[in-house]
């Protein structure tokens, strides 16, 4: 986490558009799958296939925001996926691994019910400064709907914090998954992704 945040700063500071993005991108995950190789560590690489599943499955909710209600608008440039820029189906890959493992570290801890509750609120609290560094890196910016600071939705930070509360509860469940229950995981978080943003700009948006 703390390398991708370093990432996303220095692509900010410079403008790297999805070139940027996509090299770090790319990295980063090539990092986790050779770790998950290396170690033979099952949990980690059924984490990766829950976070492709979910990467892809998003792209209805990017659908809808780019071509529904026209408030999401991706920079141009570089290869796409139906509305969506490749790049980001393997970031969101990037950040269920990041979620899943502070899940796995925090339920011990905390219990189910308070690891869904601090989840929501990183969700709610790391949206602004992700989408900040998403439009400085010339990646992504939002239009006609209300924000703060010019360039976070009040829709986009309610449905992360919806997405951080329910991620829990299914990634938690991915050890004891077979290989095949985890894709299906993966579909529920991505349908749950598409009925937070329809939810969430249903009240804000």
């Amino acid at each position: 986490m703390a390398y991708a945040l370093i990432a996303q700063i220095v692509a900010a500071i410079f403008a790297l558009g999805w070139i940027g993005t996509s090299v770090v991108t790319a990295a980063l995950l090539g990092r986790l799958i050779a770790h998950a190789w290396r170690e033979r560590d099952a949990l980690l690489a059924k984490i990766l296939l829950f976070g492709l599943v979910v990467g892809f499955g998003e792209l209805p909710a990017d659908h809808f925001g780019v071509v529904v209600t026209e408030t999401l608008v991706y920079s141009p440039g570089g290869p796409q996926v139906w509305a969506t820029p490749l790049y980001m189906p393997f970031g969101w890959v990037v950040m269920m691994v990041q979620l899943g493992v502070l899940a796995w570290w925090l339920a011990p801890r905390l219990g189910t019910a308070r690891t869904c509750f601090v989840l929501a609120v990183l969700g709610g609290l790391n949206i602004p400064a992700h989408e900040l560094l998403a439009k400085y890196a010339d990646l992504w910016h939002y239009q006609n709907t209300p924000m703060i600071l010019g360039a976070v939705p009040h829709y986009v930070i309610l449905a992360e914090a919806m997405l951080g509360m329910v991620m829990p509860l299914l990634l938690l469940r991915v050890s004891t998954t077979p290989w095949r229950g985890v894709i299906g995981l993966g579909a529920l978080q991505a349908l749950a992704i598409y009925v937070a943003g329809r939810i969430a700009y249903a009240l804000v948006g």
